[in-house]
């Protein structure tokens, strides 16, 4: 049985990595096909920082996926807190209301906000898709952060009341220094799920404003150029970058605690 359980986890590994390992193997490839492997080369890397198109949809999709994610996290910050503090009747309700829009499929969403911006003669941009995304990350956000502050001491804002706290500083010094990590965790979710979003950005989109995904999906139709893979491999670099900073930040403040 454990053979069994052993080989299906290594099976799942490797369903899971090989792609993103044949990524960066062919960012490097000489031959500028992923049909062969012709030897090493850093051209793609060259030519992905003088594609101009390209860049353009990446600052545009690294601008949206910041905005969105510091406002859904700042959402649901005030969300977790006020929920965690609420007893009266309807708390159920709430809670199916902000997690509606993951149940609700984001073609739909896209439709419905799409036919609400034409009606109201928005003009499609970078507003439109903040707005977009914001409906599919602010309760993934949301979520993360009621789970930390669910736990959280309810005596809390009385003890900081009975030292001289104003509501101001029970906030910046006693509940964020708290749920800071689910704080950095529901940011980095929401970051996440923008910048890799296609759907919204689909119908949300406007002149000057495609994103990543939709350039590499357009792409698709004529073939994925080299540097796609090389943006590709400098992406997971930068992912591996963050999770480890965040993973040495989080070990260091345990150890710290631990200490003291």
């Amino acid at each position: 049985m454990d053979r069994i359980v052993n080989g299906i986890a290594r099976g799942v590994f490797v369903f899971l990595y090989v792609p993103i390992a044949a990524v960066i193997i062919y960012s490097f490839n000489a031959a500028g096909t992923s049909t062969r492997f012709e030897g090493f080369t850093l051209q793609w890397y060259a030519d992905l920082f003088q594609d101009g198109a390209l860049m353009q949809t990446l600052r545009t999709s690294a601008v949206v996926a910041v905005l969105t994610a510091t406002v859904a996290t700042v959402i649901g910050i005030m969300f977790a807190l006020g929920m965690s503090r609420y007893r009266g009747a309807g708390k159920g309700g709430l809670l199916a209301l902000i997690a509606l829009p993951l149940i609700v499929p984001e073609i739909v969403l896209g439709v419905a906000l799409l036919s609400v911006f034409s009606a109201v003669k928005v003009p499609l941009g970078i507003t439109t898709l903040v707005l977009g995304h914001l409906i599919v990350s602010l309760p993934l956000a949301t979520l993360v952060l009621m789970s930390s502050a669910a736990m959280l001491d309810p005596s809390l804002p009385e003890a900081a009341t009975d030292l001289g706290c104003t509501p101001w500083q029970t906030f910046t010094r006693v509940y964020l220094p708290l749920l800071r990590p689910a704080v950095v965790a529901a940011w980095l979710l929401s970051f996440t799920t923008s910048f890799s979003n296609i759907v919204m950005s689909t119908f949300l989109s406007g002149v000057g404003s495609t994103t990543l995904p939709l350039k590499i999906y357009s792409s698709l139709k004529t073939g994925l150029t080299p540097s796609i893979n090389a943006l590709g491999a400098l992406l997971i670099l930068l992912t591996l970058v963050i999770v480890l900073a965040v993973g040495v930040t989080q070990m260091r403040r345990i150890l710290v605690d631990s200490r003291s």
